[in-house]
């Protein structure tokens, strides 16, 4: 048996703790950069939608992978986190709407005798901006710029942790 056989891990708490503050670190680093460019496309084609942007940095239970999600909050958890949500379903934008006709049961409408004014109208379909993907994929550099740090400290936490232990040649009398 070598040397570089034998190898000593430290599984502490401490590190297992250490390791997980920097992978979400890192996470939610690269979260702030992509969420900003987000907001600004949001922006430019929905108005209030780009308030509902949100991100979400865990450790998967199940995997013990750290994961990062980047969506919209829905309208109930806008409202309560103080932001004036849009009224339109953040998924209209994103992948868009098949053309239809949106009809209207309580209508309140102007009628010349043949057709009831306001009682239905056809909506023309809207083309999905894939905004989320879009601006994740268009600033990549920047996300990994931004994740450098935590990472460059988390592989120094996993040097530390993992040690070798080290053989002597010199055999002991009892």
């Amino acid at each position: 048996m070598s040397n570089n056989d034998i190898k000593f891990i430290d599984t502490s708490k401490e590190v297992k703790n250490t390791m997980v503050k920097l992978s979400k670190s890192a996470l939610r680093a690269s979260a702030k950069v992509a969420g900003k460019a987000i907001r600004e496309n949001t922006q430019k084609y929905t108005g209030k939608l780009s308030k509902q942007v949100g991100y979400w940095a865990r450790i998967n239970r199940d995997t013990g992978q750290p994961e990062l999600q980047i969506g919209y909050y829905s309208k109930g958890q806008a409202k309560k986190k103080g932001k004036s949500p849009s009224h339109a379903n953040p998924a209209w934008s994103e992948f868009g709407v098949n053309p239809h006709v949106i009809s209207i049961k309580k209508a309140n409408t102007l009628s010349n005798g043949k057709i009831n004014f306001g009682k239905s109208v056809s909506h023309p379909g809207l083309r999905g901006q894939s905004i989320l993907r879009n601006s994740v994929f268009n600033n990549i550099d920047a996300i990994k710029d931004a994740q450098k740090e935590f990472l460059s400290a988390l592989n120094k936490t996993i040097e530390a942790a993992g040690g070798k232990v080290v053989e002597s040649e010199e055999i002991e009398d009892a």
